[in-house]
C-alpha cells in the first residue's frame, strides 16, 4: 500500500467516526485521462489550475498551475510542461480572455502572490508565454494573500481580481486599461466571511461569487461591487457531502444558464457537483480513481472545468484537480495535477449535457 491510498483510507476512517457527518456518500468512480509533469519541488507545491482556450486550435489549449513555492507553470493538454515562469509563491490562479486593451484585446492570467502580498496579472498568448502587464503593482492590505479568482462583468464589460486572505476578508478590484498597454488596479469593494477561505469561482454570465470557506461551507455572493456584501450558504460542512476541508471551486457552463458547480471536498477525497442554476441544487459527488495509466487524487486543492469542447478527445470540455498525493507506478511522486474527460463525469452521474 502506497502513501496515497493509505491516505485516502485514513480520511475514510476519520470521516466514518466524525459525530458531525452523516453516513458515508456513494460517489460515482471516474479515471484520469491525462496527468501533468510533476512538480520540480517536493512537499506540498501544485495547488491550483487554470484553462486557456485556444479556440482556433481547441486541441492546442493550455493549462496554468501553480507551483505555490515558485510560481506558475504551463502545460499542454497531454500534461507535457511547456514553460515555467518565477513569478513569486502564486497560491491560486485564474484565467479571462478577451480583455480590451487599446484597440486591441489580450486574455489575461491573474493570481494571488503571496511574496509579496500583491495580485500578479499577466497576459498569455498561443505559446504559452506570460509577459507582465501591470503599470503599478496592485498591492493588497489584506494580512496575506490566499484565494482568488476573476470576474468578467458581461454586461458592463468590466473585469475583476477577487482575492481573500486567511482571516476572512475578501477584496475585488477592478482592473482597468492604464494606456501604454498597460493595466491598472482600483479597490471596487472589500467583505468578509467568518472562517478561513480560499477556493472561488465567478459566474461571468449569471453574476454570483461562490467562495469556499474551509471548515463551514459554499457561499454565493452577488459578484458585482455595486451588490450586497451578504451571502448565502450553498452548502454546508456536515451533512455528509462536503468534509472539511472545502477547497476549490470550478464552473462548467451549459446553455441557457444551465450547467454545474463543482467543489472539492478535501476531507473525503469526492467533488460535489450542484446545479449552475437556481438555487445551486445538489446532484451527486464522485471521486478520481486510480486508472490504468494514470493514478487517482487525494487531498485536492484547487479544481477547473471548461465546457468548450477540446478538439475531438474532449467533446465536453475537461475538469482538473490538483493532485496533493500523486504517485508514479506506486512510487511516491512529487505533487501535480491531473485531467478528466468531463464526458466520464457525465455519464459517472447521468447529468444531463
Amino acid at each position: 500500500m502506497n502513501s496515497k491510498q493509505l491516505y485516502v483510507l485514513l480520511a475514510v476512517v476519520l470521516s466514518a467516526c466524525s459525530g458531525t457527518q452523516q453516513p458515508q456518500l456513494n460517489p460515482a468512480a471516474v479515471q484520469a485521462i491525462a496527468e501533468t509533469t510533476p512538480m520540480p519541488v517536493a512537499g506540498d507545491a501544485a495547488d491550483d489550475p487554470a484553462i486557456w482556450i485556444n479556440y482556433a486550435n481547441p486541441g492546442g489549449s493550455l493549462l496554468v498551475g501553480t507551483n505555490k513555492k515558485a510560481g506558475l507553470s504551463v502545460f499542454s493538454l497531454d500534461g507535457r510542461l511547456l514553460n515555467h515562469f518565477d513569478v513569486g509563491r502564486i497560491n491560486n490562479v485564474d484565467i479571462r480572455q478577451g480583455f480590451p486593451l487599446g484597440a486591441d484585446t489580450v486574455d489575461l492570467v491573474a493570481g494571488s502572490n503571496r511574496t509579496d502580498n500583491t495580485v500578479l496579472v499577466m497576459t498569455i498568448d498561443s505559446a504559452g508565454m506570460l509577459r507582465p502587464v501591470l503599470k503599478t503593482p496592485i498591492q493588497s492590505a489584506l494580512e496575506e494573500v490566499y484565494g482568488f479568482c476573476l470576474y468578467h462583468e458581461l454586461k458592463s464589460n468590466r473585469f475583476f481580481a477577487i482575492v481573500n486572505g486567511k482571516s476572512g476578508e475578501v477584496e475585488q478590484w477592478e482592473l482597468l486599461d492604464a494606456g501604454n498597454g498597460q493595466i491598472e488596479g482600483r479597490l471596487a469593494r472589500a467583505f468578509a466571511v467568518n472562517g478561513q477561505p480560499e477556493g472561488c469561482v465567478a459566474d461571468d454570465e449569471l453574476g454570483f461569487l461562490y467562495l469556499g470557506e474551509e471548515d463551514r461551507g459554499l457561499w454565493k455572493f452577488d459578484a458585482s461591487p455595486e451588490g450586497s456584501k451578504e451571502g448565502i450558504l450553498v452548502d454546508t460542512v456536515g451533512k455528509g457531502r462536503l468534509v472539511a476541508d472545502v477547497e476549490g471551486v470550478a464552473l462548467w457552463y451549459g446553455l441557457n444558464g444551465q450547467g454545474y458547480l463543482v467543489v472539492s471536498s478535501q476531507g473525503n477525497n469526492t467533488y460535489a457537483v450542484y446545479e449552475r442554476q437556481g438555487n445551486n441544487r445538489y446532484l451527486g459527488s464522485f471521486q478520481i480513481t486510480d486508472g490504468d495509466l494514470v493514478d487517482g487524487v487525494a487531498e485536492t486543492d484547487g479544481i477547473e472545468a471548461t465546457s468548450v469542447p477540446l478538439g475531438t478527445a474532449f467533446p465536453l470540455g475537461i475538469f482538473v484537480a490538483q493532485d496533493g498525493f500523486n504517485t508514479d507506478r506506486g512510487t511516491d511522486a512529487n505533487q501535480n495535477f491531473k485531467i478528466v474527460d468531463w464526458q466520464k463525469i457525465a455519464l459517472a452521474l447521468q447529468l444531463p449535457e
